[in-house]
């Protein structure tokens, strides 16, 4: 079998050459095409007049949005910059770009609210196996066991037992 495909090396065109296409890829891959760290903010704004040009319904709007903020990362000036862009333009323009950031924005705000309820359940766990083991301790400590041995069974480091004794 021989397959014949034509290849595209996108960092090598224009980004230029595709802000004006009806082709919602297009503007998908606008953040994997050749630009230099100084176009950087202007590739973004572009790709956002490209997105309210396409008026695609939320979710295809979300998923472009998304692939494109993973291959094209501003640092924090240069979102700043970005959002003062944004402002400056007509208020029409200006308030639509807002609010198709503003609701990929809360997607990722809402993972994160997320990741972060999870983290602190863990955590929760943690302090408590932690705080289990040492009330174990101390009840071994009452009962006369030998320090060594509480070491053994809890692993709190024999300094953590020697202060809980002297709590007692």
């Amino acid at each position: 079998m021989d397959f014949r495909y034509l290849t595209v090396e996108l960092n090598k065109e224009n980004w230029r050459n595709y802000i004006r296409s009806d082709n919602p890829v297009a503007a998908a891959l606008l953040s994997k095409m050749g630009y230099n760290s100084s176009e950087k903010i202007e590739v973004k704004k572009e790709f956002f007049r490209m997105l309210l040009r396409l008026e695609l319904d939320k979710a295809r709007e979300s998923l472009i949005a998304g692939f494109f903020d993973t291959y094209l990362k501003l640092n924090e000036k240069e979102e700043q910059l970005f959002l003062e862009e944004v402002r400056s333009m007509s208020s029409k323009e200006g308030e639509k770009i807002m609010e198709i950031m503003t609701s990929y924005e809360r997607k990722g705000i809402e993972k994160g609210i997320e990741k972060g309820i999870e983290k602190g359940i863990e955590k929760g766990i943690e302090k408590g196996i932690e705080k289990g083991v040492m009330k174990v301790a101390k009840r071994m400590l009452l009962k006369n066991m030998p320090m060594e041995e509480i070491v053994d069974i809890t692993g709190l480091p024999m300094e953590e037992i020697e202060r809980l004794k002297e709590e007692l």
